[in-house]
């Protein structure tokens, strides 16, 4: 085959490759995007949840990154849905020290079911449960070990809020 035949092969190929792309480029809307319809946008819709209370230390840390994470710090609309978070946390040592049999690397679990709900009906609109972990170093600093599973119980706790922000953002994109 020459040169010639192959760089024309190449740039068909480019090209049958490149219209899909060009047709479909219109198509793309950024999920948090404001719809041109004038109607709510996710952004405006997931700040519309109101976040019940929760009772202990953990889930406080997770209700407080979710509240922040949906209204981006600014003043909540009027509530649209309610979520409810049950949050529980449970440790476990991941590797143990063989010569002084005390543990070197705990994990942190972190589980999480939360219900969103319609506020007028109480009517169950998403069910769902969640799990994150997160290794810690712990040693023979009782002090120090305390401290870093706060911090990991923390970290924990943000990555949850994310990813129930996600899933929240992924229901109400379905369900407009």
């Amino acid at each position: 085959m020459s040169s010639s035949s192959q760089t024309s092969r190449r740039c068909a190929l480019f090209a049958l490759a490149l219209v899909p792309a060009v047709m479909l480029g219109g198509c793309f809307r950024p999920m948090l995007a404001e719809p041109g319809n004038g109607s709510p946008g996710l952004k405006n819709r997931l700040a519309a949840i109101a976040i019940d209370p929760v009772d202990d230390r953990v889930g406080q840390q997770v209700r407080n990154r979710l509240s922040f994470n949906l209204t981006g710090g600014a003043e909540a609309p009027p509530a649209r849905y309610r979520l409810v978070l049950v949050t529980s946390s449970s440790s476990d040592s991941a590797l143990v020290d063989a010569l002084n049999a005390t543990p070197q690397i705990d994990t942190v679990t972190l589980t999480t079911d939360y219900t969103l709900l319609d506020p007028a009906t109480d009517k169950i609109l998403l069910k769902a449960k969640n799990f994150t972990r997160k290794s810690y170093n712990s040693g023979l600093q009782r002090f120090a070990t305390v401290r870093a599973r706060r911090d990991a119980e923390n970290d924990a706790a943000d990555v949850m809020a994310d990813q129930i922000r996600l899933r929240l953002a992924t229901w109400l994109a379905d369900h407009p």
